[in-house]
Formats: structure tokens, C-alpha cells, sequence
């Protein structure tokens, strides 16, 4: 048994993946190979792995895109193309296709292995890196990200809300609802710590009243969201799964989220895994005046938030259904 990863890859988005793939095979059989990727360039937005076992393989792509379309070489190449965002009105006529609902990049590898698998990778595969410096600030942007035991869910402080959210230059509708939910908690009963990142040039008006002197590091972030007793959700860039999705959940939090335009492995049910809001900033008290009230509610929905991360989305198991897919193609 062997995984060939793509010695190309871009770390910080396929961390997450090859975490999954270590825990299922073991590091020993994992092997950064250039050579059977050749037909890739780095920064293509999928991750590619060949499984090879007793003669038999298979090969895999990962695609995080944004976008809910399909990279047509990609796809030919795979003989399975697992998908974050898949669009439930499209019909891709192809059924490689499978849905794995949102992941998030994770700290996976020491200073001394990242610097090693930086320059080795690089070497193995520059011809096909046009974006040297990209390249290197993926793995350079892994080693600040939280491990995954870092989301493990944390006690939380009583009627304590905090949520960061960033302002998108095309994505006006998101910043709306991110407004209305910041709005929301500062005129609630709770004590909310937060609001919208600050843009470099500000050049976005109209959310100066609810945007945060600096940004927070991502050790507070981690920390502070452990401690919130909510956290809203809201499709992303051409209405994609964001990773705040796949931390909130992996995080165990009472979620309020504004409608999903992409498709799950499995659904995400209201009042049951999370809340469904309309958006609207009316809507959104309500259901913080719920959760702040209601702790059995916000108990159940927590618990089964982290289930769901637990039984769908987590590294292992999202490997684990790919090792699936593999075994049962050779049967």
C-alpha cells in the first residue's frame, strides 16, 4: 500500500485531506511524487493523491474551489472527483462526482518538516510552480493554522457572543447578512465581543460603526469562538461552503446560519444540527433571544453539530469514504 500525493499541492488547503490520509494509512506510506502529476500546475484549487494497493489504483481529486464548476482535465484524469461545492441545479452527467461538504486548513507538520517538504516539494516539482512565492506562503500559512484537536469543544462563557467576520468587495448579500448578525448581537442581552475584520485600504463603506480596530490572531479567534455561546453562518464567495462552516461544526457551536447554496453529504436539519435564519436582523434576535434562553436547546444543537463534523466531514472520515470508494471499485 501507497498514497502518492502531488508534490505540488497546495498545503494549507490539502492539510486538511493528507491529516486524513496519515490517520488512515500511516505517514510511512504516504510519498510526494511529481512525475504520475504531471498533467497539474500548482494552484489549480484541487489536490490530487493516487491510492495503489496490490496492484490495483485508484485516482482521487479533491477539488476546494469556490466555484460550484468542474475542472474538466481534473475530472478526466480522477477516477473519483470529490467536491466541496456542488451546486444542487446542475447536472454534471458524471457520476465521478462526490459531494464532501466543507474543510478548513490545519496545522499538520513541525517548523523543521514544513522548511523540508517547502524545498523538497519545490524541487521535485518546479517546473509546474508559475507562483513561487505563493508556493511557499501556503506552507508558511499551514504553520499558523490551529491543529485540528485545537477546535476540540471548550466550556463557554455565560451570554458571551463573539464573531469575526470579513467585507467582500463583490459579495454585498454576504456582507449584509454578516452586518445584520453583528447587529443582532449588540442589541441583544448578550455580551458580544467583534465584528467586521478591517480592511487594508477600508475601502469598502458603510460597516465603519461594527468594523474592529485590528484583527484578531488566529490563537484568539480559536479561543474566543470556544467561549461564544453562538456563531452565524453564511455562504461565502459565489455562495460556496466557507471554512467557517467546517470549523463551527468541527467546534461543537449553536449555529445560525442563513440558507446553504451548496450541496452536504448528508443535511444539515433546523433545530436540529443548527438554526436557520432569513437573514433578516428582526430574525436573527430571535433566535439569539432562543439560544440565550433556551440552553437545553443550544446544548442539543452543539452536540449535534460536532456529530455531524464527527460522522461527515472530519479528515479520517472523509478518507475513510474515499478508501470505500477504492476498495469496493475492486471487488
Amino acid at each position: 500500500m501507497k498514497i502518492y500525493i502531488d508534490a505540488s499541492c497546495d498545503i494549507l488547503y490539502s492539510s486538511f485531506y493528507i491529516k486524513g490520509i496519515e490517520d488512515v494509512w500511516g505517514k510511512s506510506k504516504v510519498f510526494f511524487k511529481n512525475k504520475p502529476f504531471s498533467k497539474f500546475s500548482f494552484n489549480n484549487h484541487y489536490f490530487a493523491f493516487i491510492i495503489k494497493d496490490k496492484g490495483n489504483e485508484s485516482r482521487i481529486i479533491i477539488d476546494f474551489a469556490d466555484s460550484s464548476k468542474i475542472d474538466e482535465k481534473a475530472l478526466k484524469w480522477a477516477d473519483f472527483y470529490c467536491k466541496i461545492n456542488i451546486d444542487y441545479e446542475i447536472d454534471y452527467n458524471s457520476d465521478k462526482i462526490i459531494s464532501i461538504g466543507p474543510s478548513f486548513g490545519i496545522k499538520i507538520y513541525s517548523l523543521q518538516k514544513t522548511i523540508f517538504l517547502a524545498i523538497s516539494n519545490f524541487i521535485k516539482s518546479k517546473k509546474r510552480i508559475h507562483n513561487k512565492r505563493s508556493f511557499f506562503s501556503n506552507y508558511k500559512a499551514q504553520l499558523k493554522r490551529p491543529k485540528i484537536t485545537d477546535y476540540f469543544p471548550y466550556l463557554e462563557k455565560e451570554n458571551y457572543i463573539y464573531f469575526v467576520g470579513s467585507l467582500w468587495k463583490k459579495e454585498l448579500k454576504t456582507n449584509n447578512f454578516r452586518a445584520n448578525f453583528i447587529r443582532a448581537c449588540l442589541a441583544s442581552k448578550a455580551s458580544f465581543e467583534g465584528g467586521f475584520a478591517p480592511r487594508t485600504r477600508n475601502d469598502i463603506p458603510g460597516y465603519e460603526d461594527i468594523t474592529m480596530e485590528a484583527r484578531d490572531d488566529m490563537k484568539n479567534f480559536v479561543l474566543k469562538t470556544k467561549k461564544s455561546i453562538s456563531v452565524f453562518n453564511t455562504p461565502a464567495v459565489q455562495d460556496c461552503h466557507g471554512w467557517k462552516l467546517g470549523e463551527f461544526l468541527c467546534f461543537g457551536k449553536a449555529i445560525i446560519s442563513t440558507p446553504l447554496s451548496r450541496k452536504l453529504p448528508a443535511a444539515l436539519i433546523d433545530k436540529k444540527h443548527l438554526l436557520f435564519t432569513d437573514g433578516s436582523q428582526k430574525d436573527m434576535e430571535t433566535k439569539l433571544e432562543l439560544l440565550i434562553t433556551d440552553k437545553k436547546l443550544r446544548n442539543s444543537l452543539k452536540e449535534n453539530a460536532r456529530n455531524y463534523f464527527e460522522e461527515e466531514l472530519s479528515p479520517e472520515k472523509i478518507i475513510k469514504k474515499i478508501k470505500d470508494l477504492h476498495q469496493h471499485r475492486f471487488k
